[in-house]
């Protein structure tokens, strides 16, 4: 799976700064000018060996890229471009010029976009984990991430939409349809697909399996944490495909604390959020000598 958005014309006398973030499913890329201005955006499959395909990612479709031609045991990043890496993969890209952590990729993307100037939460739910990131004062202040299992991810998701049968894009139409509050009493991806066959079994519409689906997953990622924030702002790529879990979200914050007047939204860019961070994180760094150095590596067969 590929995304390219338009072509750039390189300009040799600008700089560009470059953010990957590397996650179990997918390769975000995104490049900013020196204003953090996003010019161009690529999605890819995450592959093995991951250095061949991130680099592959970075090269593109057209001419536009960080990498010097030059000769075939090296990678050469042209001296007017830095990149900065977050997600799974970040510390097994050898050519890059700093990493860091999906917590801070996350607020720098999102604060970039939406300058939210009060407290507010950031949900992140993305393939393999789901981040809780509280924010105030223009700073992180505190956060929780699930990684002990795949509950209330994307991959609970993907699972259980490929045990019913059901293609990612049509999954929030015909959770709009169900007649029925089911819910799945398994937190665990391979305990809840036994369930949801169980459920089948007994003729039980698949509209209302994939309902409890989404309910089971709102349930699960606010019960890592409690939100206190009025302004709560979703990032990662679950929440573009599967629109319907912002309502659910509301509807449970709503009955969680009925006194606090929500705002929800999904951040512009949702799935981009972290590779936005990244690229803005080594534009603030790009003054620092260290990173003004090309970094040269032997490149992977």
């Amino acid at each position: 799976m590929s995304r390219e958005d338009k072509l750039i014309i390189e300009d040799k006398n600008q700089s560009y700064y470059w953010g990957i973030d590397c996650g179990s499913s997918s390769i975000k890329i995104v490049v900013c000018d020196s204003q953090g201005n996003i010019l161009l955006r690529r999605k890819r499959k995450t592959l093995f060996p991951l250095q061949k395909h991130i680099k592959h990612a970075l090269e593109g479709e057209d001419d536009f890229s960080p990498f010097e031609e030059n000769s075939k045991d090296k990678i050469t990043i042209k001296k007017n471009h830095k990149i900065a890496a977050t997600g799974y993969g970040r510390h097994h890209i050898d050519y890059i010029n700093t990493v860091l952590t999906e917590i801070k990729a996350h607020f720098l993307g999102v604060q970039k976009q939406l300058s939210i100037e009060e407290a507010y939460t950031i949900i992140d739910i993305g393939g393999q984990d789901a981040k809780v990131i509280s924010v105030d004062s223009n700073r992180v202040d505190q956060f929780t991430i699930n990684r002990k299992c795949a509950a209330g991810t994307g991959a609970f998701i993907e699972e259980l939409g490929h045990r019913l049968e059901v293609p990612m894009s049509h999954m929030t139409h015909l959770a709009a349809r169900h007649d029925k509050q089911l819910t799945l009493n398994s937190y665990c991806t391979v305990f809840s697909a036994q369930e949801v066959i169980k459920i089948l079994m007994n003729g039980e519409k698949v509209e209302n399996l994939i309902y409890a689906l989404y309910r089971s997953v709102v349930k699960r990622v606010l019960e890592m944490t409690s939100v206190n924030t009025n302004i709560v702002t979703f990032s990662g790529g679950v929440m573009s495909f599967h629109p319907m879990l912002l309502e659910l979200f509301e509807q449970q914050l709503s009955v969680a604390d009925p006194s606090i007047d929500r705002k929800l939204m999904v951040s512009p860019n949702a799935q981009f959020c972290g590779a936005l961070g990244a690229a803005i994180h080594v534009l603030s760094c790009s003054t620092k000598d260290d990173l003004l150095q090309t970094i040269d590596v032997k490149k992977e067969d």
